[in-house]
């Protein structure tokens, strides 16, 4: 670590009178970091004068505040400022800079995790040059360059693979106890590790996501990180960064490799951002060799999209994350300038349903009245994109195919206009005569005024727009939410309203996120939220072909025998390949049927232990609309565990609650006879009150 400093030389001199009987005192507080004193007698006479020299190292403080720190060469250049070796400062991120980048975060007190992240960023602006150590990055040895003797399982698995950048795979072969639940991934936004709910999902309907009012802490909504890769693995709480590491290590034009120091393991599912996207995708590698702490990983370039990539995590189902640092991007094809224009919002959200009299699409008046058959077209538009030409000098009547602009230069073939909430194509043009394809993308077809506002969108292609993905959320009058992903800017959406209820609908938030731009881990985001009135007058009611929506209940007893009709275990002791049998035949079903449901239990630790409370989570389909669970002891470990049938010993498991996720909410009942509801914050009772009676104890003999 390089400290600048600067030497203060002080010298003081005290006469003092032997004979006088007054003393004299020299006080010096410094906060110096050294202080280096010396003192010389003279000869002893009737005064005697003593002479005082003070030597001062003091650091001089760096102003680092103004630096933009988003450049990899002023990374470079304030590493290797400081004494941390980031190398040749050439603005690529290799290696060497990635672990330069690590060696300062432990100097720093920070994660050594090699990204450049907020924080990291924060103590870069922060810095002054003066700071003292407070810890050491010792590098991670590569295991294929160590000797060892210890024999290795080293295998190569090639996997076939079909891999594009618009098919994602599906959820083969994972078991159907994990449909639902939470998933992995690293934000856009701010490149950490976040958890995303994997819940009932139709993209098809405006009503068929429900975006959930209560999540547990530290879990996100579907689409709050953009549209997630579907083969995604899911566990019963929030993931966790893991202290492996991966990177790219070698590239060419033709492959990349990708190592995981970490585990050895075969597992890892592998994701990346493609150029001139927000989405996270999976991308199979074509072989896979494993050694001791070691995972590499070869993938083919050929079959990718053109352009500039980014390596961003991997998974293995442990419930945590791998998250990619140092070099993480790479090129396909030819180099192609990735730098995406800022937006600050979304200008236009135009929303069209089909006359099926005319043929024609009309805009969605507010308060429209729709049945739950009816379909509509929703699109946006962000403000980046959009260029203000002069207003319109001469009327344009629903005929017109020739619409006339102030001069020639108010538009170009190929170019798209926004005239008032209508699109036109603009297919030619003599002088100021423009040929246009009117109501393109299901936009209405309207009469404009002289005067009338007109804008331009420049060369429509996937560099040129912004937001490569958005979702909306629709709140009805009930309380319930519903997210409806849309795909890239200036693109015609279509929905169903099946899976609605009667009631009100109105546009409450509209979230858009751009693509990446090459040199950033990250992508910008906006979001638009109005939670008392209909965001840009969006709103309309659904009153014919659906239902009131009625919530579930439970009930305690048969009404005819008196039984009871909820059975769970009281107090079983259990060790491995036991069973534990919930049969909750007392839950009615409302107006929705449950699709899966969330058991809670909270640990209590067992007679002697010192373990501490928590709570386990476990997530279930229904199958057969049976309430019926079995619960698998297939392991018992001395630490947490999130798996289904794995579970930590010592502990008495009281069950809390059972969650009721159908296709609108989730409705909560819980042990002390309460009923939570997601879409409201009045709550109700039930009569099941022996529900606290269900426990079982893990014991590991």
């Amino acid at each position: 670590m390089v400290k600048k400093y600067f030497k203060f030389i002080i010298f003081l001199t005290a006469l003092i009178s032997c004979g006088s009987g007054e003393s004299s005192e020299i006080i010096l507080e410094s906060p110096q970091e050294e202080l280096i004193q010396e003192t010389v007698p003279t000869v002893p006479d009737e005064t005697s004068t003593t002479t005082t020299t003070i030597i001062i190292d003091e650091c001089i403080p760096d102003n680092n505040s103004a630096i933009d720190f988003n450049s990899v060469l002023n990374i470079q250049i304030f590493l290797n400022k400081y004494g941390f070796d980031a190398g040749d400062e050439d603005g690529y991120l290799g290696q060497q800079t990635a672990n330069a980048i690590r060696s300062f975060q432990a100097y720093a007190g920070l994660k050594p995790d090699g990204d450049i992240g907020p924080n990291t960023i924060n103590k870069m602006q922060n810095w002054t040059g003066c700071e003292e150590k407070i810890d050491d990055y010792v590098e991670i040895e590569n295991s294929n360059t160590t000797t060892t003797t210890i024999v290795t399982d080293t295998t190569t698995t090639t996997i076939v693979t079909d891999t594009t950048t618009t098919t994602v795979p599906s959820n083969v072969g994972q078991e159907t106890s994990y449909n639902y639940g939470v998933v992995p991934s690293i934000s856009l936004t701010t490149n950490e590790v976040m958890s995303l709910f994997k819940g009932v999902s139709d993209s098809n309907s405006v009503c068929g996501t429900p975006h959930l009012n209560h999540l547990d802490s530290g879990i996100s909504s579907t689409f709050s990180n953009g549209a997630i890769p579907l083969n995604l693995n899911v566990s019963n709480s929030v993931y966790s960064q893991s202290t492996f590491t991966t990177q790219i290590t070698e590239e060419s034009s033709s492959q990349i490799k990708i190592q995981i120091v970490g585990d050895g393991s075969k597992k890892y599912s592998f994701y990346f951002i493609s150029p001139f996207t927000s989405s996270l995708v999976n991308i199979q590698p074509k072989t896979i060799n494993t050694s001791l702490n070691l995972t590499e990983a070869l993938f083919d370039l050929e079959e990718l999209s053109e352009g500039i990539w980014f390596y961003s995590f991997a998974e293995s189902g442990s419930g945590t994350v791998v998250k990619a640092t140092g070099n993480r991007e790479f090129t396909v094809g030819n180099a192609i300038s990735q730098q995406v224009n800022s937006h600050n919002g979304v200008s236009r959200v135009l929303m069209t349903t089909k006359d099926n009299s005319t043929g024609l699409f009309k805009n969605v008046s507010s308060e429209q009245a729709f049945s739950t058959s009816s379909l509509v077209n929703i699109l946006y538009i962000t403000d980046g994109i959009l260029d203000n030409r002069l207003d319109t000098t001469e009327q344009i009547t629903i005929q017109d195919s020739v619409i006339k602009l102030s001069n020639e230069e108010q538009a170009f073939v190929s170019e798209i206009l926004l005239v008032g909430s209508e699109l036109m194509r603009v297919i030619s043009k003599d002088g100021n005569n423009f040929t246009v394809e009117r109501g393109y993308l299901n936009t209405e077809i309207k009469s404009y005024a002289v005067g009338s506002s007109v804008k331009a969108i420049k060369n429509l292609n996937k560099e040129t727009k912004i937001a490569n993905f958005a979702y909306a959320v629709f709140r009805n009058e009930s309380g319930m939410r519903y997210q409806v992903p849309l795909g890239p800017e200036l693109t015609v959406n279509e929905f169903n309203f099946s899976k609605c209820n009667y009631d009100r609908f109105s546009l409450e938030k509209i979230t858009t996120f751009a693509w990446r731009s090459s040199g950033s881990s990250t992508v910008s985001s906006t979001s638009v939220e109005d939670k008392i009135n209909p965001l840009l007058d969006k709103v309309f009611v659904i009153n014919s072909g659906g239902q009131s929506y009625t919530p579930p209940t439970i009930n305690s007893s048969d009404q005819v025998s008196g039984d009871f009709l909820n059975e769970g275990p009281k107090g079983q002791i259990v060790n491995i390949g036991d069973e534990i049998n919930f049969n909750f035949n007392g839950i009615v079903d409302g107006s929705s049927k449950t699709k899966f449901v969330k058991l809670k239990f909270q640990l209590l630790p067992d007679t002697g232990s010192s373990k501490t409370s928590k709570i386990k989570n476990i997530y279930l389909n229904i199958e057969n609309e049976n309430y019926n669970f079995k619960l698998q002891i297939a392991k018992i470990v001395d630490t947490e565990s999130d798996l289904i049938d794995t579970w930590e010993n010592g502990y008495r498991y009281l069950f809390k609650s059972i969650t009721l996720y159908d296709q609108s909410t989730s409705v909560e009942i819980l042990n002390n006879q309460t009923i939570k509801y997601d879409y409201k914050s009045q709550t109700d009772t039930h009569q099941a009150y022996y529900l606290d009676q269900f426990s079982f104890i893990v014991k590991d003999n």
